[in-house]
């Protein structure tokens, strides 16, 4: 049986996953475009902000040599 700490935390993660997408869906409907418009910039500056996190934490980002 799994301890009443993870299940707390399970059970939160659950609760906010629900309302992160009561949010998203509710906003989605009221201004499509700006909705749509807002995510997308959000998933292009989270992927860049990865895709340097990644390569900075891999040791493949170009260091300048001034």
């Amino acid at each position: 049986m799994p301890s009443v700490k993870k299940l707390v935390a399970r059970k939160a993660a659950k609760s906010a996953a629900r309302h992160t997408a009561h949010g998203t869906l509710s906003k989605l409907k009221r201004d499509p475009v700006r909705a749509a418009t807002l995510l997308g910039l959000g998933g292009v500056i989270g992927a860049v902000a990865g895709w340097t996190a990644a390569r900075t934490a891999n040791g493949t980002a170009p260091v300048s040599s001034s």
